[in-house]
């Protein structure tokens, strides 16, 4: 009876730790789409791509490039009115989205 009481105890207290890594991850994973007011022209190169990130918003906004299958851009924070370009060299990354950072 005692090791049922062990087993339980674990195993409740493995779900609780899984679950805390569960919503500890979610923020991450759940980043939103950056605005229209964030403009994004994507030329694709011979070793990658550019993209142009241009702030047409009212404001200062923070916004990223999310890359798949490789590293994404670093964050980067834009007066309204200024401009950004990210350059990509790499065989198998592409343009995902770009987000709110």
């Amino acid at each position: 009876m005692r090791m049922t009481l062990r087993a339980a105890q674990a195993a409740v207290t493995a779900a609780a730790l899984g679950g805390t890594m569960i919503i500890s991850a979610t923020p991450a994973a759940a980043a939103t789409t950056a605005p229209t007011c964030i403009g994004r022209m994507v030329t694709q190169t011979t070793d990658g791509f550019d993209v142009l990130l241009s702030n047409n918003c009212g404001g200062e906004r923070a916004v990223k490039v999310v890359v798949s299958l490789a590293p994404d851009s670093p964050c980067y924070v834009m007066s309204a009115g200024t401009r950004k370009l990210y350059v990509y060299h790499g065989i198998l990354g592409n343009y995902d989205r770009t987000v709110n950072c």
